[in-house]
């Protein structure tokens, strides 16, 4: 009974809207009325301001965090692990907050990825700031992160069962991404004038 329960924790971790919230509070609006509609950090950055976006990408990091931390205080082992960080990007994905909607997945997962291999996550999250700060691109330097982690990971010898849920992980997201907003790496963003 406690693996359903599992399972069930991690889903409705990543379900709670935060982009929603948060943007509802500060603006009154829904987010998915703003900008490319994504109920994500990245639409919140864009279009409400970054003090709210980084408020939504702590909350989103949280939901993958706890629901890996879950599955191993529950005694759970590695697979449950990856499989319950995949439940709560799944969860953001299409929240049932949200009429099974959602972001991208891709703070979730990084939550999901600092609990399972956080040697290998950190220094990837440093690279990937440094190269936003460089390049003035976020899309480049999370694609950078995202994809230092698994090397990283094998670097580190972490079990393999980790380093595959950190490649599913990504593949994942990726597929989400690429689904919604194409396979361009550096989106074009026009904004109208203010």
């Amino acid at each position: 009974m406690t693996l359903p329960i599992a399972f069930a924790v991690a889903y409705l971790l990543g379900a709670i809207p935060t982009s929603y919230i948060v943007t509802y509070l500060v603006t009154g609006r829904d987010i998915r009325s703003l900008g490319n509609g994504n109920p994500g950090t990245m639409n919140v950055w864009d279009n409400v301001g970054a003090v709210p976006a980084v408020i939504v990408g702590l909350g989103d990091v949280g939901k993958g965090m706890a629901a890996v931390t879950v599955a191993y205080w529950l005694g759970f082992g590695d697979v449950v692990a990856v499989a319950c960080g995949l439940l709560a990007v799944m969860g953001h994905d299409y929240s049932l907050f949200l009429r099974f909607h959602g972001g991208n997945g891709t703070a979730a997962a990084v939550g999901a990825l600092l609990a399972l291999v956080p040697e290998a996550t950190l220094p990837a999250a440093g690279v990937a700031m440094a190269i936003t700060i460089l390049l003035h691109s976020k899309r480049i330097g999370g694609l950078v992160g995202l994809l230092l982690v698994p090397a990283l990971a094998a670097w580190q010898d972490y079990p393999d069962v980790r380093i595959l849920g950190v490649v599913i992980l990504l593949t994942v997201v990726a597929l989400k991404i690429i689904r919604f907003e194409g396979f361009t790496p550096v989106r074009s963003r026009t904004r109208p004038p203010r």
